[in-house]
C-alpha cells in the first residue's frame, strides 16, 4: 500500500526547524520542505537517501548555488538545482547556501522516521526465503524535497564584496 502525505512550509524561518540548540541565530532566509516520503513505495537503502535541494529567490529559482548539507554521519556538497544522497541520521540535517549577489543561508531540518522494506539479496539457492521479505524497518529520513531561499544583498553590501 503506498501512502503519501506533503508537508509545506514556506514561510517559516530556517530557525524554526533547528529545534532548542540555539545554534542557528539570526536567520532571514527561508526553507521549505515538501513531499515527506511514505518510505513504503520500493525497497529503500536502509543507510542513505536522496533529496532533491533546490535554490530560490524573491524572482524565482536561483541557478549554481553552492550548498552544503551535514549530519553527524558526514558532509556533502550540491550545486542547486540538483539531487544529493546522505547518509541517513537522526540528527538535524545542517545547509548552507551561498551564491554571489546573496546572502548566505544556514538553517536545519529535522529528522522524522519512516518505514522502509530494506534492499535485500536473493540468491538462486535460497528456497522459500526466511519469511520476512516483507519485514519493514524504521530508520530516520528527510523531506525528499529541499527549497531553499536566498535573500538578495543591499546594493551597498554587493559593492563592498
Amino acid at each position: 500500500m503506498k501512502t503519501a502525505f506533503a508537508v509545506a512550509i514556506s514561510i517559516l524561518p530556517l530557525y524554526a526547524f533547528a529545534g532548542s540548540g540555539g545554534q542557528l541565530n539570526n536567520l532571514q532566509n527561508v526553507v521549505t520542505v515538501t513531499e515527506a516520503n511514505s518510505g513504503q513505495n520500493n525497497a529503500q537503502d536502509k543507510n542513505r537517501e536522496e533529496l532533491s535541494v533546490a535554490v530560490v529567490d524573491a524572482n524565482g529559482p536561483v541557478a549554481d548555488a553552492k550548498c552544503t548539507l551535514s549530519n553527524d554521519k558526514g558532509d556533502w556538497s550540491v550545486t542547486a538545482p540538483d539531487k544529493v544522497t546522505v547518509r541517513r541520521s537522526s540528527s538535524d540535517l545542517k545547509i548552507e547556501c551561498a551564491k554571489t549577489g546573496y546572502d548566505t543561508a544556514t538553517g536545519a531540518v529535522k529528522a522524522s522516521t519512516t518505514q522502509i522494506t530494506p534492499k535485500r539479496f536473493t540468491f538462486g539457492t535460497d528456497a522459500g526465503g526466511d519469511g520476512e521479505e516483507d519485514a519493514l524497518i524504521t530508520v530516520p529520513q528527510y523531506a525528499p524535497t529541499i527549497t531553499i531561499t536566498l535573500n538578495a544583498k543591499a546594493a551597498g553590501q554587493q559593492a563592498a564584496n
